[in-house]
């Protein structure tokens, strides 16, 4: 009875610590180099629904650090050709991380079983998503837009491209969306999540976020202080 009472208190404490660990910010990076032109700066966007986090990154975002003349896509290694989609119409890029039973059966919240939950919970193996998308500039619930320099978004890109374990799509498994799925690495976990891993690799790019972000709403505390106003 103590080692399950024990258990029980963990899994209630945990709600709590998720909480106060992402209201508690990472102290952003500020660039070095002096000051930063306009030219140099890029717009990127979080998009929450609740219950899951993703990264938008400007389609037409030039690196040259990483590889000249060439955008997002493809300075992750990816082929814009595998998305049903009119490649002019993509203004961004939707990249997020998560478990495959849940990310590939999942469109809305009342989707969910507790077959689902139960598989995603128990290590489940993971998957990246790509999904594009037109102008974001329409402010909305759940929509966090964040002012970033040419270097952070290399950095940014640089840390979601090693978790791609494939760089050819899974047949036949979309949203719907003119989106795909990739194997990824990893496995999910409820303290490694999607927006963990969401708000670990905008960490990795000196945006001050919560330092542990498991739940969407952890991730938005640190969202909301570092987004900018939507209609500059």
């Amino acid at each position: 009875m103590r080692r399950l009472a024990a258990v029980l208190a963990i899994v209630l404490a945990l709600p709590a610590l998720a909480l106060m660990a992402g209201a508690v910010p990472f102290p952003a990076s500020v660039p070095a180099g002096g000051p930063v032109t306009a030219e140099q700066r890029h717009r990127i966007y979080v998009l929450s629904n609740g219950f899951h986090a993703g990264i938008a990154l400007p389609a037409d975002a030039m690196l040259a650090d990483v590889d000249g003349e060439r955008g997002i896509m493809a300075a992750i290694g990816l082929d814009e050709a595998h998305h049903p989609v009119d490649p002019d119409a993509v203004r961004y890029w939707l990249f997020g991380w998560g478990s495959r039973t849940a990310y590939t059966s999942l469109r809305e919240v009342r989707d969910l079983t507790v077959g689902i939950a139960a598989r995603a919970l128990a290590f489940d193996e993971a998957v990246m998503h790509v999904q594009p998308l037109g102008d974001l500039g329409t402010p909305r619930p759940g929509l966090f837009a964040i002012e970033v320099t040419e270097d952070q978004l290399a950095m940014l890109t640089g840390s979601i491209a090693p978790w791609f374990a494939a760089h050819e799509p899974f047949a036949g498994i979309s949203q719907g969306f003119g989106d795909r799925f990739f194997a990824g690495h990893g496995r999910f976990s409820p303290w490694h999540s999607c927006n963990a891993w969401a708000g670990r690799r905008l960490r990795d790019a000196g945006i001050g976020v919560g330092h542990w972000t498991p739940l969407a709403q952890t991730l938005e505390f640190g969202l909301a202080r570092v987004a900018v106003d939507q209609a500059r």
